[in-house]
């Protein structure tokens, strides 16, 4: 799936998965969503597990959300191609799930960025058990 967002510049591009992950570690559900198109996929490679529309992104997230007590991103690395509409991220995540699982996990995330600056695609690699059901 190609994307186009030639209008977008670098910085543009560069924001947006800082922004997402300041969404998914406050846990609101409606500012992750804001990043999505709504024919958007999201795709967890190392599980499987693949999410497509709004609305089943919004149940994992939704899911994710509630069964974590904390959640905390912090992107190590991040590179940019603006021609292309897409930014990729290298990640650590550190969590609390309310059964008491703690994830301490190094993850590398893909987005494809439409015009408007919506993720059109994500692809998400995890090194560990997927948070993500």
């Amino acid at each position: 799936m190609a994307t186009h967002a030639a209008s977008l510049t670098r910085d543009q591009l560069a924001a947006l998965p800082d922004s997402y992950f300041k969404a998914v570690d406050a846990k609101d559900v409606d500012a992750i969503l804001d990043h999505f198109a709504e024919d958007a996929t999201l795709t967890v490679q190392t599980d499987h597990a693949v999410f497509s529309g709004a609305e089943e992104i919004r149940r994992m997230f939704t899911d994710f959300c509630g069964g974590s007590v904390s959640i905390f991103h912090e992107i190590k690395n991040i590179v940019i191609e603006p021609e292309a509409g897409k930014v990729a991220t290298e990640q650590s995540y550190i969590g609390e799930l309310v059964d008491g699982t703690r994830n301490d996990m190094h993850n590398c995330n893909f987005f494809d960025v439409d015009a408007e600056g919506k993720f059109t695609r994500v692809i998400i690699w995890m090194a560990g058990t997927n948070p993500l059901k």
